[in-house]
């Protein structure tokens, strides 16, 4: 099936398998979800304890109607989508900021990437689709804080079907090709949800007082139903950090570090930390590791400029600080400590 169009915020894509990391995962009915984190994952308040492809009888109802003309699957597929962002159905639009489980997004009528593919997945299921939640994060959305350059991070977490030899992706915020992705068991995708709620809070605040005590109570219940999920660890140490619990933090981001040996984030985090402690030589090794699993984060590169040189190492600053100003010219602090630096200027002293 090619690559189509079918709404002004969606597209249905024809997965590829190259960096498919995924295979067949558990599938939950909502009263099977229950049960599960009723159980195995008791540290959830009931109260907060949400399903969030759990949709109304009256929209499986709806979505039986729209598929009845449908053949095939792929079909099927088409039709939902279009019919979710029809204005003479579900009228559904897409919101970055808005992270809703599928009934509260139709009741909005608006949601995030994880919301409407909440939404797809409860109508595919119900019409007998094998639809899945999927991991496409090529590359996680980070915010950082302060001068330090904390890291909160999340994925992006959207939907597929299977349909025989095909798998079928939904991009509902127009990202472009999926090149990469991962089935999500429907506990794990839960995770991404608690965990795209909490960076949500912080996001929605940039630049204000973010409400880092509700943003880790969100984290936590992102650990509680996925212990292994490493960006969620590393977004508790940071809520931590702010919340004055510095060696609570450290824990979160070793844990984090460890889970995930690829995740940049907590070893720049920790970096953070012990420059701030004048730890240095801790300091320039978790920023080095940093800096070698994301030789693109400014941040990164602007610490480690400034443990290099505390440390005596000019020179290596100088090199950071110019990666630093390559990355993002108008960084805060590099270019004044470039010219404080540079030959020629005073007090530059030798490199």
């Amino acid at each position: 099936m090619p690559r189509r169009v079918v709404a002004a915020v969606a597209a249905v894509l024809v997965l590829g398998g190259a960096g498919c990391a995924g295979t067949t995962r558990q599938v939950y009915t909502p009263a099977e979800l229950r049960e599960e984190l009723g159980g195995r994952h008791a540290a959830i308040p009931p109260g907060e304890l949400v399903v969030p492809f759990e949709l109304p009888p009256a929209a499986l109802e709806l979505a039986r109607q729209v598929v009845r003309t449908s053949q095939t699957d792929a079909q099927k597929v088409e039709a939902l989508v279009e019919a979710m962002f029809d204005p003479k159905v579900f009228g559904l639009g897409h919101d970055d900021q808005v992270t809703s489980t599928g009934a509260d997004t139709l009741k909005a009528g608006r949601g995030n990437c994880v919301g409407l593919a909440s939404v797809f997945i409860g109508l595919a299921r119900s019409i007998g689709l094998d639809a899945r939640y999927i991991d496409a994060s090529s590359r996680v959305n980070e915010i950082h804080y302060g001068a330090g350059g904390m890291t909160v991070n999340v994925g992006h977490v959207t939907a597929m079907v299977a349909t025989g030899p095909d798998r079928i992706g939904l991009d509902f915020a127009r990202m472009g090709r999926i090149t990469w992705y991962r089935v999500l068991d429907d506990l794990e995708a839960l995770a991404h949800f608690y965990n795209n709620r909490g960076y949500e809070l912080l996001d929605r605040e940039r630049g204000g007082a973010q409400d880092w005590t509700e943003a880790q109570h969100q984290f936590r219940l992102a650990v509680a139903v996925k212990p292994s999920f490493a960006r969620a660890w590393n977004n508790l140490g940071v809520a931590a950090g702010r919340l004055g619990r510095r060696g609570e933090a450290i824990g979160h981001y070793r844990r984090a570090a460890q889970l995930d040996p690829a995740l940049a984030a907590p070893h720049a985090n920790l970096g953070a930390i012990f420059l701030a402690q004048s730890d240095l030589p801790e300091a320039l090794e978790e920023l080095g590791a940093a800096s070698r699993l994301d030789p693109r984060g400014a941040h990164i590169q602007y610490n480690l400029a400034v443990a290099r040189l505390r440390s005596g190492d000019r020179r290596g600053a100088l090199e950071a600080l110019r990666r630093t100003l390559s990355l993002r010219g108008t960084y805060p602090g590099a270019q004044a400590l470039m010219e404080q630096l540079s030959p020629g200027s005073p007090g530059a002293g030798g490199e």
